[in-house]
């Protein structure tokens, strides 16, 4: 750790001639403020747009004549600066990502273009049944919570200034908010003072991060159906699910191996029940999302509209089955054999090692976190699943999100509960 707080993590691999640098911040859009929304993706965005010495185009050429890659993004829980390219270009790769991480202008012109960009995106979004779900999901079961936001409306785009994604970079990116990971054929005795010469605290200062309001999800009580109208769809798009935990809970695992039998793979059992015996959709699938805080467990599908009513029955009984009855032998070692199996095969590249480092340190995950997973994937029992199930799922307090045409399916979504 530096001593302005940077942490730092150097891992040598010589196997090939490749280096990735990667910075992540402890914060993204859940911590913005709620009078500025989208002003943490949008400063993500801008920050290689320009800098204080550098246009956006210089940024773009410098990078590909190294051969390259240079890009900045943020989630709901953490912000992202990452950069690779050929080991023997690693400096001047790393002298571009500091120049953008440190000294950033947000041009007026380049901004402006992404808001018109956005808000014509935003537009095309709103006709898209993926998006529409998703947006009424969040909505629901995150309430007032941050992790509600799918999207900044068009009035939150418009009226982002140069000004506001310069005080928000400027309070949120700072050292004792970050950790910076270096991956790759590099000489760490060599390496360590170059890092500490551009991200020292002669350099980089830190600073106070401000801690934004995050209020109590809602209790979701008895099972309601939202249903968003889209006239003339020839499909519905079914989103069934509710709060999960958040990633580092000691019911992951189990909850890991629960997901992955009910709908993580084409092998899992909303696949083989809802497409394969049914013919209903192309694929039904679920997911454990977990974040800091709580995130969502959900299961969906897109199924012909004629098939609205079944399909939704289906979902129902495989998430009812997977709560009440204990899963075969079969399924959770095929389950935990493939969850085991990808995560080491994650580790085998560059960006995948970084990637699990990152994930660890910010979401607060334990030091042995790499080396004990397979083994507590592994270690998860067939009562351990029931068991987190359970609690995972409970049909009877379940958001229900469909899409699709209302004078067609509302009535027998009302057979299911109250229809808003």
């Amino acid at each position: 750790k530096m001593d302005n707080g940077l942490e730092m993590m150097l891992l040598e691999d010589h196997r090939f001639p490749f280096a990735s640098i990667n910075l992540g911040f402890r914060t993204g859009t859940a911590q913005e403020p709620a009078t500025s929304l989208g002003v943490a993706e949008m400063t993500a965005i801008l920050m290689p747009q320009g800098t204080t010495t550098r246009t956006s185009k210089q940024i773009a050429s410098q990078v590909e004549y190294i051969g390259g890659a240079l890009k900045s993004s943020t989630d709901y829980d953490y912000s992202l600066l990452s950069g690779s390219c050929l080991s023997a270009y690693s400096d001047k790769l790393f002298d571009v990502m500091c120049d953008v991480l440190l000294n950033p202008s947000f041009p007026a012109d380049e901004l402006s273009l992404r808001k018109a960009n956005q808000i014509q995106e935003l537009t095309m979004k709103r006709s898209d049944p993926d998006f529409l779900i998703e947006e009424r999901f969040s909505k629901v079961v995150f309430g007032a919570h941050p992790y509600s936001v799918v999207s900044p409306s068009e009035a939150d785009i418009n009226k982002l200034t140069s000004k506001d994604l310069a005080e928000y970079h400027d309070s949120h990116y700072l050292p004792n908010n970050a950790v910076l990971i270096v991956v790759g054929d590099f000489d760490s005795a060599k390496i360590k003072p170059l890092l500490e010469s551009k991200l020292g605290s002669a350099k980089w200062k830190q600073g106070s991060v401000p801690v934004a309001a995050e209020p109590a999800m809602p209790a979701q009580s008895g099972r309601k159906i939202y249903l968003v109208d889209r006239p003339g769809s020839v499909q519905t798009s079914i989103k069934v699910g509710n709060v999960s935990i958040k990633r580092n809970d000691p019911s992951y695992f189990p909850m890991l191996v629960a997901n992955q039998i009910l709908g993580g793979t084409a092998h899992a059992r909303l696949f083989l029940n809802i497409r394969e015996a049914k013919g209903f959709t192309y694929g039904a699938y679920s997911k454990l999302a977990s974040r800091k805080e709580p995130g969502a467990f959900f299961a969906e599908a897109d199924v012909r509209t004629d098939v609205t009513n079944p399909s939704l029955q289906e979902f129902l009984y495989e998430l009812d089955k997977m709560r009440t009855t204990k899963v075969k032998d079969e399924e959770i070692q095929a389950a935990k054999n493939y969850l085991a199996g990808s995560f080491q095969l994650g580790l085998e590249t560059q960006g995948g090692i970084a990637q699990r480092l990152l994930e660890m340190k910010l979401f607060d995950l334990p030091n042995d976190y790499l080396e004990t997973y397979a083994n507590k994937v592994v270690a998860v029992s067939v009562d351990d699943v029931k068991k987190a199930a359970s609690k995972l799922i409970d049909s009877n307090n379940l958001v229900v999100c469909v899409v699709g045409d209302a004078n067609k399916i509302k009535e027998d979504l009302a057979l299911f509960g109250q229809v808003n």
